[in-house]
This record gives structure tokens, C-alpha cells and sequence, in this order.
């Protein structure tokens, strides 16, 4: 078994034993304004003062150094798109650590740094080209709602009901892996692949592709 599955494996395992934690959502509360309040008697200013709102930190969409601001496409995944040039796309990328632990040829690899998800870059090595053929994150550590998103806000953890619903072209597919199965967003030339694994109902990795599915083992 390669690195990459018995990595992937291990990690289900250890979210069985601990369950999925809830991805718990922050909310705001808005100033409160005392009933009564006392001018002051040496400054005519408001009876209160409200500290202002701090401005929302902004992230910039497809940062090859931070995967998880990538957006997923149904033609790739943040700065990377199938067709691309391989070696490219790895130099590109690399201060995201993708591509900088020991594989095979063709398949770059990468583990988001709270090592909630993986990434994997895949090259085509039937026809000999350098043309990216796959890029897919998937899910190792115990909350799912992480890692890259659409613009629709799906991604891991995202459930096929929502999928389905956002989609106009998604459909529901088997898979030749067994536990497996996938909802498919196909575009003709690639497809967006959300891949759902018995006993979980968010999906458990997400691929932009040119094949027929994700592959499951890429260095086997």
C-alpha cells in the first residue's frame, strides 16, 4: 500500500473512533444602547460610544502559497487547472509544500498544515504528456468542512443534497471502489467529482479530472 492510502486510511480510521466534530459557525452581537444615560457635564459628545467593526480580514481567492483559499472549478482547484503543464504547476505551487514529499513520478502530494486535508496533483502518464489530469483534496482529519471551496461554498463535508441541488448537471454516479460512491458535475472536457464514502454523509474528497473517476490509489 502506498504512503498517500495508508495516510488516507489511517486518518478514516482515527474519525471513526472520534466522530466528525461539528463545524461550529461564530456569531455576532450588536452594541447595546442603554435605556437612560447622563450627558456629560464637560463634553457635549454622544451619551455612548461604540468601538467600530473591525474589518474583515480579506483573502485572496487562489493563492498558490494557501490552499485554503483555493476555488473549486469544475476545470481545477485554486491555481491549478486540468491541462496545465505539470512541472509548471509544481513550481508554481511550491511554497504551498505540495509536491515536496516522497511519491511517484506524475503525482505531486501535499498536506494542508492543520493536517485536516491532503491535496494531490496528477500528471498523465499513459499518453507520456506533462498535462495535469487530476487535482483532488481529500478529507484526513475530523472536521470536513474545510480545505477549498466553490463559489457555491461546497467542498468536504458538503452532503449530496446540496450538491445536487446546486448543480443543474449533477448527477449520481457508483463507483469501482467499493463503500464508494460519487455526484458528478460533468463539463464534457473535465468533470467535478464529489466523492461520498459509506457511513459519512459529507463528501469526503473533491477532484477536478479528466477520467473517468478519481483515481484511488495514483502510485499503486
Amino acid at each position: 500500500m502506498t504512503n498517500v492510502g495508508a495516510r488516507r486510511i489511517a486518518a478514516a480510521a482515527v474519525a471513526l473512533v472520534m466522530g466528525i466534530t461539528a463545524f461550529a459557525g461564530c456569531s455576532r452581537t450588536a452594541p447595546t444602547v442603554p435605556e437612560e444615560s447622563s450627558p456629560s457635564a464637560s463634553v457635549g459628545t454622544s451619551p455612548f460610544t461604540t468601538s467600530p467593526t473591525p474589518t474583515p480580514e480579506e483573502i485572496e481567492p487562489d493563492d498558490p502559497a494557501d490552499p485554503d483559499s483555493w476555488v473549486i472549478t469544475d476545470s481545477g482547484i485554486g491555481p491549478v487547472n486540468v491541462g496545465d503543464d505539470f512541472p509548471d504547476v509544481l513550481d508554481e505551487i511550491k511554497p504551498s509544500g505540495i509536491g515536496t514529499l516522497d511519491t511517484c513520478d506524475g503525482v505531486a502530494y501535499g498536506v494542508a498544515e492543520d493536517n485536516a486535508y491532503d491535496v494531490i496533483v496528477i500528471k498523465d502518464r499513459f499518453k507520456g504528456t506533462d498535462d495535469v489530469v487530476e487535482v483532488s483534496v481529500g478529507w484526513i482529519g475530523d472536521t470536513m468542512g474545510v480545505g477549498p471551496r466553490t463559489e457555491e461554498d461546497l467542498g468536504l463535508g458538503s452532503t449530496k443534497a446540496q450538491v445536487l441541488g446546486a448543480y443543474e448537471k449533477a448527477t449520481e454516479q457508483p463507483s469501482d471502489i467499493a463503500d464508494n460512491s460519487y455526484v458528478v458535475i460533468d463539463d464534457e472536457t473535465s468533470k467535478l467529482v464529489f466523492t461520498y464514502r459509506d457511513g459519512y454523509d459529507g463528501a469526503v474528497a473533491v477532484s477536478t479530472l479528466t477520467g473517468k473517476q478519481p483515481s484511488y490509489e495514483p502510485c499503486a
